[in-house]
């Protein structure tokens, strides 16, 4: 196991950066981004929602982070190494600077960490990373875990200010919070003092909200956007057709679910949640919903290596009999009314609650679309307050962090309330195994019972996508979604 010492090993070297050229930003440069939705706080540590963690990105930084090619890279940390199999030391960057002008120091990182930790903190970061109260060897998915943007370094002196960093941003990162008007825009400036020399090379970042994913389209077309994150498929597909705008994807990491609180009847039953999985037409969602730009996935995301062929997976193949002869074996012979909460963001994944809404009229199964606006759906995702919900899951590319802290009966973001002692076990067993013949066993296996015990019904991967005029260059797409490569780019005009 890994001692509570570990946090005390932090060590700090000095700052060697490879040759990046010392330059200063041309002035005056602004790139604006389009998005659909608002933030739901900043507290990187206590955020849960995409559209919060594409912020972090500009403001904060982790201790290591993902490349485009999904490899660990350094961020703050500018190396590591494992002392022995209970202590892993971190060396620090030297001179790294939060926006208030304050140095980061190994104190700040152990506060945040621990912050993490403290399960009165409630943080969904904490699944990732109380892997080292049970490590016993070197393992890739601790580094993993705190490449999250919940891991991100806070300053402990503004914690202790504020209380939260919710609406108070003191990051590390590329861009400092200049000014922000909710549901409307958000002004990013370029951080002088940004600890990777000669970046960011665009002085300000605004992010507009607009709704309208047509809208964004036509922002860019328009160029009054630089760029969007688009994920609406008719607009995708009309991105491609037309001319004038660039439209990079690549395959997602990010996995959407139908979920259930499997502490509501019926859905305390497993045989009630494993009919539905039969009754639903996973390929019919993907071209209804998604036009297509997506991979149906099971419990691991499909775009990683670890994830199991859909052949090898049980209900992946639509069985109306099979689903109903479960409904009657569970008491259920004439199927059942229920509520699906969902919003009208792509996160809230409405579209796809239109879809499965219809798929179960086919098994006696009514569902009432219960659509809130996004602050409702994020209050009754924290609050577990729903029989069943839409979802987008972030994935990872190693199947511990996203399944562990998913469905272990103590995860941080077990929203499900789902408790299963041999998953329990094989998510024990797999975080700990550094043996990849063996690990791979091991998720093999944990895949199929997931299907089958079904807190969830396992979707489909969604293609991240970006929209950008010809000009933006330097920019590069990352699977989970993040936006932190912005700081490479520049404006070609």
């Amino acid at each position: 196991m890994v001692s509570r010492r570990w946090w005390w090993v932090l060590a700090v070297a000095v700052l060697v950066l490879p040759g990046l050229p010392v330059r200063a930003a041309p002035a005056g440069t602004t790139l604006t981004l389009g998005v659909d939705q608002e933030v739901v706080g900043l507290d990187p540590n206590l955020v849960t929602a995409f559209s919060s963690f594409r912020r972090v990105d500009f403001l904060y930084n982790k201790l290591v982070r993902y490349n485009d090619r999904l490899e660990i890279e350094p961020d703050l940390a500018e190396s590591w190494e494992y002392q022995d199999p209970r202590t892993i030391t971190f060396h620090l960057r030297r001179g790294v600077k939060f926006h208030d002008g304050t140095e980061m120091t190994s104190e700040d990182v152990k506060f945040t960490l621990e912050r993490v930790l403290d399960p009165a903190t409630r943080s969904p970061g904490r699944s990732f990373i109380d892997v080292i109260k049970q490590v016993e060897t070197p393992d890739r998915s601790l580094l993993s875990g705190l490449s999250s943007a919940n891991l991100s370094i806070v300053s402990k002196a503004a914690v202790q200010r504020y209380g939260d960093l919710q609406r108070n941003v003191v990051g590390t990162g590329p861009y400092t919070l200049a000014e922000w008007t909710p549901d409307n825009f958000m002004r990013l400036a370029r951080n002088p003092d940004y600890f990777r020399r000669g970046l960011p090379k665009i002085d300000t970042i605004i992010i507009r909200v607009i709704p309208d994913q047509a809208s964004l389209l036509a922002g860019v077309r328009s160029r009054s956007l630089d760029m969007a994150t688009v994920n609406q498929g008719a607009v995708i597909t009309a991105a491609k057709r037309g001319a004038g705008v660039v439209v990079l994807q690549k395959a997602g990491l990010n996995l959407r679910i139908f979920s259930y609180n499997t502490t509501r009847a019926p859905f305390t039953d497993p045989r009630v949640r494993y009919a539905l999985s039969w009754a639903i037409d996973r390929q019919a969602i993907v071209n209804t919903a998604e036009f297509g730009y997506a991979t149906i996935s099971g419990p691991v995301p499909a775009s990683t290596p670890w994830a199991l062929p859909l052949s090898k997976l049980p209900s992946y193949a639509s069985d109306m009999q099979r689903a109903k002869q479960l409904l009657a074996d569970a008491g259920y012979p004439n199927g059942f009314s229920t509520r699906i909460v969902t919003s009208p963001t792509y996160e809230g994944g409405i579209a796809v609650a239109q879809v499965i809404q219809e798929q179960l009229r086919a098994v006696g199964v009514t569902a009432t679309l219960d659509t809130v606006e996004w602050g409702t759906y994020i209050n009754r995702w924290v609050a577990r307050d729903f029989d069943t919900m839409i979802e987008l899951r972030g994935g990872d590319p190693d199947p511990d962090r996203f399944l562990y802290r998913t469905f272990h009966s103590t995860g941080a973001v077990n929203n499900f309330l789902f408790k299963d002692t041999a998953i329990d076990r094989l998510l024990e067993r797999g975080r700990v195994n550094i043996d990849a013949t063996r690990r791979k066993t091991i998720y093999d296996e944990l895949q199929r019972v997931l299907v089958e015990a079904a807190p969830a019904l396992f979707l489909y991967v969604p293609m991240e996508t970006q929209v950008l005029q010809a000009y933006v260059q330097g920019f590069r797409i990352i699977g989970n979604g993040a936006l932190y490569y912005l700081e490479e780019a520049s404006l070609e005009r």
